[in-house]
């Protein structure tokens, strides 16, 4: 990983969840903030990354001297509480033993409880409240590093980091927004941040692409221990190790199409289950969202983070990810057979 010095943090506009995150992240609440007055914004964006990871855009001050943040998405990202206070135009921000208050047109910094100035107020564009760089420095403790049009933000936090594993639920590859999702769909799971420094490795060793990479495979993702607050949260991401073997490789259907949901119906034959209907949302955009199917010998059965179980766990109202192949009939709902099945375990 490149070093920079900063902060602890996570990229809300990644994700697969990378376009949801990004809303997010550059809002404090337009229908709170709107009434303030707006501050006029210089030629040329501001780019700001948190632990490596671009989280938002900025703007340089007026006075060309100064790099304007948006301080939903760093505290968003750095997992820091946020509540907007309409009375005084006011954001409080708390997180463990932090805490700290911002105050909009207002170079008067509350850390915890003592006042600090930096030189220029937060101000109010587009709904969106933003705070000197600065402020991640003086107010949060973090180390910022401005270089031309790029702010940097890392943390000692960032340095400290956690293994799991899961299933592959999303891949988002939007420009520089990358990410995965694993251990879950919609709201469940993480959603993992790539960057152009994340390491990808195969089951034998060797080093591939976000593109190797197909949601219903199993994944081990080092991660930082910091997420955000968000459903689901999301974290910068060092190293991705597929764990399926040569062999689940190759009986992974060519193109993988999903459907995540209930289980409606469950057909048995001398006990052991044949069929499952599943109702919810679709993973891939041209799935089906209730689709019938079968299950055989071949069908590999596991948790959410990809340890086998049983059959008995297909019941129905079980919650549960199908992933096929494009191959279903064009009945009502369409009727294919199972690659994997994922049973959403408590």
């Amino acid at each position: 990983m490149k070093k920079v010095s900063t902060l602890v943090a996570l990229s809300m506009a990644l994700s697969g969840g990378a376009a949801y995150a990004a809303t997010m992240e550059n809002t404090v609440s337009s229908a709170q903030e709107t009434s303030a007055p707006t501050a006029s914004i210089a030629a040329g964006d501001v780019q700001v990354s948190v632990n490596g990871a671009s989280v938002a855009q900025g703007y340089w001050n007026q006075d060309q001297k100064t790099a304007m943040i948006p301080l939903r998405a760093l505290t968003e990202a750095l997992g820091i509480e946020l509540k907007w206070k309409k009375e005084d135009k006011s954001a409080e921000l708390t997180r463990g033993t932090l805490w700290t208050q911002v105050f909009t047109g207002k170079d008067r910094y509350s850390v915890n409880k003592m006042l600090l100035t930096l030189g220029i107020a937060p101000e109010i564009k587009d709904g969106t409240l933003y705070v000197p760089a600065v402020f991640a420095e003086k107010v949060l403790h973090a180390q910022v590093n401005t270089a031309g049009n790029q702010v940097t933000i890392t943390s000692e936090e960032d340095v400290k980091t956690v293994t799991e594993r899961g299933v592959i639920t999303l891949i988002s590859n939007q420009d520089k927004y990358q990410s995965i999702q694993i251990g879950g769909a919609g709201p469940d799971g993480i959603v993992l941040n790539l960057n152009e420094d994340t390491q990808f490795i195969s089951a034998d060793g060797k080093e591939i692409t976000l593109a190797d990479l197909s949601i219903g495979m199993v994944v081990e993702a080092k991660h930082s221990l910091v997420s955000t607050l968000s459903l689901p949260p999301q974290t910068p991401t060092y190293k991705v190790t597929v764990l399926d073997t040569a062999a689940e490789s190759a009986a992974q259907p060519t193109e993988t199409w999903g459907t995540a949901g209930s289980i409606e119906n469950v057909d048995t034959k001398d006990g052991i289950v044949t069929q499952i209907e599943i109702t919810g949302t679709r993973l891939t955009e041209t799935a089906p969202d209730h689709v019938v199917l079968n299950i055989d010998k071949a069908t590999s059965l596991v948790d959410q983070k990809g340890e086998v179980v049983k059959a008995e766990q297909l019941t129905k109202g079980a919650k549960v990810i199908g992933f096929y192949s494009p191959a279903l009939t064009r009945s009502l709902p369409p009727i294919g057979t199972a690659w994997k099945v994922v049973v959403e375990l408590p």
